[in-house]
């Protein structure tokens, strides 16, 4: 069995949405599509601040320094 490389937070995201759900539009939303902007929000971050790095390096980079 494998174990993921990289976790992300994925429970009590505050999350926009459509009345009448939520307070004032917002709610407290958990599952994995709450944690998929988390991760590639840091990889974009990672690309913008390093373009010649390889989808490799990016990961290693992640994984190595996460705690």
């Amino acid at each position: 069995m494998h174990k993921p490389d990289v976790a992300a937070p994925g429970v009590k995201i505050l999350a926009a949405t459509l009345p009448p759900r939520g307070y004032n539009g917002f709610q407290l939303m958990s599952g994995t599509s709450m944690a998929a902007p988390h991760v590639s929000g840091i990889v974009a971050l990672l690309k913008a601040a390093r373009p010649h790095w390889s989808p490799t390096a990016i990961k290693s980079a992640l994984v190595t320094t996460g705690n």
